[in-house]
């Protein structure tokens, strides 16, 4: 079923939607509140997708963006606790997320196998370019 929201006089086409959609699942049981508290925007641009997820605080080495079957996954850990330390509330030393993309292939033609991300200032950048299939071309008009 296709579906278009409306903002005002904005609309947002139905492919748009995925990460509306996603959202929602999100927001279901299977998540955790900690889960649905992660900012995340997600940009579109001429030639992909990006997403912008912040999980400040962390090292390279503390997450992992691993594609799989159609599937994006980011996973972020950071158990680094100072035994020294009488801890009383624990919300800097200790940090878990993980989050899935699914179906981003199919959904939103994205070219799984050119998926690339950085991390900087507790900025998680993920770049999703767009299939060929999926971009924008010129059709030349022939004159007879």
């Amino acid at each position: 079923m296709s579906m278009r929201w409306n903002y005002g006089t904005t609309s947002l086409p139905a492919f748009k939607q995925v990460f509306t959609n996603m959202d929602k699942f999100l927001n279901s049981f299977y998540f955790s509140p900690a889960d649905r508290l992660v900012p995340m925007d997600v940009i579109e641009k001429d030639t992909a997708y990006e997403l912008r997820i912040a999980i400040p605080g962390l090292t390279k080495e503390d997450i992992k963006v691993d594609v799989k079957s159609g599937c994006l996954t980011v996973e972020a850990k950071k158990d680094k606790l100072n035994e020294d330390e009488n801890y009383i509330y624990k919300g800097l030393s200790s940090y878990e997320f993980n989050r899935s993309f699914s179906d981003l292939d199919e959904n939103l033609k994205v070219d799984m196998e050119n998926i690339s991300s950085k991390y900087r200032n507790g900025l998680l950048t993920i770049s999703l370019p767009k299939k060929k299939e999926a971009l924008p071309r010129e059709i030349s008009v022939e004159v007879s």
